[in-house]
């Protein structure tokens, strides 16, 4: 991501599919509408559902060495997340601390894929960026990110019309001070992603999906 891109964007994001090692999240899917009526999709027939991850730069308790806890606090006495209680209040659920996981369609909520197309992006970066916003019942902006464009991964997105999107503190995206992307493998960002739903600070949903491209 360049210098320019940071400046424009709320988190860290990342896109990826609901069973990527990093993640290894086995949602039920609930409250889908199609024209059939409302139906509930179970992780078996989902395998590879599309998730889009925001990770908050700034949050109670995030500095430059990511998440500290409070020393010697209990689950009960982790300090609330202010922009995880108002998300929640419009319908995101808390993930709880297995893999496993019942994700409700949230009425209102969408994340719009938007191509990138700034004149000051380097033209190392060409087109292949992609701004994803998530936005709020009340078309407000939840969280702005960029993420590298993945095909694959907006074909799902199309396909099925909506999006697993995580919100939170450790989803597993921020490494270690000074780690390198090749350092932070998938079984320690699935760590860093366990740990933050284990001290209730990960709240997911699923989301229509927008394409602008």
């Amino acid at each position: 991501m360049s210098s320019y891109q940071f400046e424009q964007v709320d988190d860290l994001g990342r896109i990826l599919f609901c069973d990527d090692p990093a993640l290894q999240l086995e949602c039920v899917l609930g409250g889908l509408e199609t024209a059939e009526g409302t139906i509930t999709i179970h992780p078996a027939q989902t395998p590879r559902m599309p998730t889009a991850l925001f990770e908050f730069r700034h949050a109670v308790g995030v500095g430059h060495f990511g998440y500290v806890a409070p020393k010697g606090a209990s689950l009960d006495e982790i300090p609330e997340e202010p922009q995880l209680e108002g998300a929640i209040l419009f319908g995101m659920r808390r993930l709880p601390p297995d893999v496993y996981c019942d994700l409700p369609w949230i009425l209102g909520w969408e994340l719009h894929e938007i191509p990138d197309e700034q004149p000051k992006l380097d033209p190392h970066y060409g087109y292949t960026y992609s701004r994803l916003e998530l936005r709020t019942p009340d078309g407000e902006i939840y969280s702005r990110t960029w993420v590298p464009h993945d095909p694959e991964w907006a074909v799902a997105a199309l396909r099925h019309g909506y999006v697993v999107c995580l919100c939170g503190v450790e989803l597993g995206i921020r490494g270690l001070y000074a780690m390198t992307e090749a350092q932070h493998t998938p079984g320690m960002r699935h760590e860093s992603f366990r740990r933050g739903c284990a001290l209730g600070l990960n709240i997911g949903g699923l989301v229509t999906y927008v394409d602008h491209r």
